[in-house]
């Protein structure tokens, strides 16, 4: 039996209007199995661990399974949440980050909500303003860490999923043509692997359809090929393989527009259903859907086809 899930971060509740605690119980009443969140590095260093307390002690007193994250990425756009001025690739940067890492787990291990560590989010793949990755021995180095803190709780790292050939190449850290042709590059899956151990979790992040702009400045929409599902389908034999497990971290069930606009041409309420049936259907543990603040505020808006999208897949499961 597949379990349904979801993703939150107040700064994204925030940006859409909603009062983050409100939204947080909201989506803690939708019956969902587990709930995702970041320990992101910048809010905590500008208004210190306030939001997130108040959020993991809800979670334990509503018995909510949470994740966490940690690292110098967090949850959704920008993708790196460093302290202002602070560059990822800087050596001192990194090991200031562990000191982060360090922090964030000492003061959550003990809470009885958190069922797992997510390890930075996508630290393989290009992402963000200037597309930068995470080295593996960095991710490495913060795993062994957290481990080292916490050994009972699988971890967890994540990986934009295959999407189509283009978007593939764009996310993938070998820009390189020559290696891509003599077969020298890395899939981020496969370090994924690397970094994880018997019993813990590779997370792909699936989406399938993506709003954007093309060199004529006209809006286009690029939809997955016809094969992802198969890919997810041997990502999981794989990990199965070396006993490990499989999530799909994040399924889209939020627009991804190449421009804002009120009614969305990527992605509607019944493309929820359709894509949980589909994981569901080959097996998925876990699928956490993308997009809880967004179901939130249309919901708000006088539009609850999303939040009643995402009640269906679980009656559907159930």
């Amino acid at each position: 039996m597949t379990a349904i899930g979801t993703s939150f971060a107040s700064w994204r509740a925030q940006a859409r209007g909603l009062d983050y605690r409100s939204a947080f119980e909201r989506v803690c009443g939708m019956g969902l199995a587990v709930i995702r969140l970041s320990a992101s590095w910048r809010e905590i260093g500008q208004a210190g661990y306030g939001d997130l307390d108040w959020l993991l002690r809800y979670a334990a007193a509503a018995r909510q399974p949470v994740v966490l994250t940690v690292g110098m990425k967090a949850l959704g756009w920008p993708e790196f949440y460093l302290p202002e001025g602070l560059n990822p690739s800087d050596p001192a940067v990194r090991r200031r980050a562990l000191q982060h890492v360090a922090a964030v787990v000492h003061r959550y291990r003990d809470n009885p909500a958190l069922v797992a560590w997510q390890i930075e989010n996508e630290p393989f793949n290009r992402a963000g303003p200037q597309a930068r990755w995470i080295p593996r021995p960095v991710v490495r180095r913060e795993a062994r860490l957290v481990r080292s803190m916490d050994p009972t709780r699988p971890l967890i790292v994540t990986t934009f999923a295959h999407f189509d050939e283009g978007l593939d190449r764009a996310s993938s850290r070998h820009q390189s043509g020559w290696k891509r042709r003599l077969g020298l590059t890395i899939p981020a899956e496969r370090e994924a692997l690397t970094v994880l151990r018997q019993g813990d979790i590779l997370g792909l992040d699936v989406y399938r359809s993506i709003g954007f702009i093309d060199a004529g400045g006209r809006e286009r929409i690029g939809h997955a090929a016809a094969d992802q599902l198969a890919a997810v389908v041997q990502w999981q034999r794989v990990a199965r393989d070396q006993n490990k497990r499989l999530w799909v971290t994040e399924a889209q069930a939020e627009p991804w527009e190449a421009r804002p606009r009120d009614v969305p041409q990527t992605v509607q309420p019944e493309d929820v259903v359709t894509l949980v049936n589909g994981l569901a259907g080959v097996g998925v543990e876990t699928v956490l859907l993308w997009g809880s603040e967004y179901w939130l505020r249309r919901q708000d808006e006088g539009d609850p086809r999303w939040v009643e999208a995402v009640a269906l897949g679980l009656k559907a499961l159930a």
